[in-house]
């Protein structure tokens, strides 16, 4: 299972979940449930879910680091 922090527009694995991801931080209200690696795919490339993507700790294969803050 994936949880989606709505807040934060993080996808986070649950089966691989680290300290550094906060899941029991994020609130029940702020969160979304996805159940297939194909759920998780299509939510990422969906337009209506622009700035979302995976989470740098847990899911880092969906993960995209912003270069340009480096050097901006």
């Amino acid at each position: 299972m994936w949880i989606v922090d709505l807040d934060a527009k993080v996808v986070h694995d649950m089966s691989r979940p680290q300290y550094e991801c906060h899941i029991n931080e994020i609130s029940k209200d702020n969160r979304k449930k996805i159940f297939t690696l194909d759920g998780v795919k299509r939510f990422l490339s969906d337009p209506i879910n622009k700035g979302f993507q995976g989470c740098q700790h847990c899911l880092p294969d969906f993960y995209q680091h912003d270069m340009t803050s480096i050097f901006g």
